[in-house]
């Protein structure tokens, strides 16, 4: 069966007896792990990734906690910058070749607090995106519980487009220091997501290495979810001492 969670963890980590550093991506089925990118493969011993959003069968999008020199991409890939993998072998050999995709710079992400720290790709080329605190840009302003829907013009080293809020973390009571939205993913129609920290929200709590859902969701400015599910216990899992830092659901 194909995988229907994939993640990666904020440190390294023995989960299911599959030896994970926070520079790869766990495939989860439901029943068995396995590694899905290898991350020191790829030239990313360094990092420990952030975001990242898969694609297609071969491309990820992902970024990285930190400011660093990420292989075949001239100059600092900033913690703001989505970088795009595209691998020619994928797994225990991981093997591809690294371009930039987004440059937060361009387009206002350039704070601190404005460091990316979820990110999802929609079907028509929005860009979902996340923060590590409160953001400003181009007129639009919130906090780390917040997603930003971004509509590119272009991309790569020349990025522009515009800025609209997608999810009101604060309206289905998401507000607390620990409650910053790190992992999202949508799909179905519903958003999954995860948190740095405790959460606690319209009848559902959970941890750092959980994944919950908003079901059925009303999204924009007056955001609201018809409910709140959770989707994987990483304490299940051996995972209470560590914090899931990004998932997907492609």
């Amino acid at each position: 069966d194909a995988p229907i969670l994939y993640f990666s963890l904020g440190s390294t980590a023995t989960v299911n007896g599959l030896s994970v550093d926070n520079e790869d991506i766990v495939a989860f089925d439901g029943t068995n792990f396995s590694l899905y990118f290898d991350g020191s493969d790829a030239g990313l011993s360094g990092f420990t990734i952030d975001a990242f959003a898969i694609i297609s069968e071969a491309e990820i999008l992902m970024l990285f906690t930190k400011a660093g020199s990420v292989p075949a991409i001239s100059g600092t890939v900033d913690d703001s910058d989505i970088v795009k993998y595209t691998a020619t072998s994928q797994g225990e050999i991981t093997t591809g070749s690294f371009t930039l995709y987004f440059d937060g710079s361009d387009v206002g992400l350039a704070s601190g607090g404005e460091d990316v720290d979820s990110v999802e790709l929609l079907p028509d080329g929005t860009l979902l995106l996340s923060t590590t605190g409160n953001f400003r840009t181009n007129g639009l302003s919130g906090r780390d519980e917040d997603i930003l829907a971004f509509t590119p013009s272009s991309l790569g080293y020349t990025t522009a487009g515009s800025w609209a809020l997608y999810f009101d973390g604060s309206d289905v009571a998401l507000s607390g220091n620990s409650e910053d939205v790190d992992g999202l993913a949508v799909s179905g129609g519903d958003i999954y997501l995860s948190t740095s920290g405790n959460f606690s929200t319209s009848g559902l709590s959970g941890a750092d290495e959980d994944v919950f859902v908003c079901n059925t969701p009303a999204i924009g400015t007056n955001t609201l979810c018809a409910s709140l599910t959770l989707l994987f216990d990483g304490s299940a899992y051996g995972l209470g001492g560590n914090d899931i830092f990004a998932f997907d659901l492609p």
